[in-house]
């Protein structure tokens, strides 16, 4: 009888240990919060919609939602980014590493080498700037809002990219 005492002595200490759960520490990218997925929109410099000719079918499209994606190196550099703008839409397609400065939630402006296999090969980075919590959903959640100005090298045209950044919740993907 002793025993099983023992044994269910053990079992209820086991229990009461097993039971106890450590939070995992968030890891952040060095360059959070300028790290992120962004859905965004492209304008011409005033501000109206982009129409364009796609070079691959001659027709004129307009671009809607588009995503942008701020990252860390694979060095994991704290002052140096990927902005990658996915499309490779002319002349908007952009993959650059960027210099960011993360205290003033910043990406710097700069002339930036453009390594998308478009006929755009330079940027030119005019103003980007990040907003934490300026974006309101339609889930309620607070937003940071980014925009994106640059000039591209091949119709030296000045484009703005806007948006916020991606939420994951469904309310918010339409």
């Amino acid at each position: 009888m002793k025993h099983i005492y023992k044994y269910l002595l053990g079992l209820l200490v086991f229990a009461a240990v097993s039971c106890k759960k450590d939070q995992p520490a968030v890891e952040y990218s060095p360059i959070f919060p300028i790290s992120g997925e962004w859905h965004t929109h492209v304008f011409n410099e005033d501000g109206s919609n982009v129409a364009t000719l796609n070079p691959s079918t001659g027709k004129s499209f307009s671009l809607s939602l588009a995503a942008l994606s701020t990252y860390n190196t694979a060095d994991n550099d704290d002052d140096i980014a990927w902005l990658k703008f996915s499309t490779v839409a002319y002349p908007f397609g952009i993959l650059a590493k960027v210099k960011v400065d993360v205290p003033s939630v910043a990406i710097l402006p700069g002339e930036y080498v453009n390594i998308l296999p478009v006929k755009n090969t330079s940027i030119h980075l005019i103003e980007a700037k990040i907003l934490q919590n300026a974006s309101k959903q339609p889930s309620g959640v607070l937003a940071d809002s980014i925009l994106v100005k640059y000039k591209t090298g091949v119709d030296n045209k000045v484009y703005m990219i806007k948006g916020h950044r991606r939420t994951q919740w469904p309310d918010d993907q339409r």
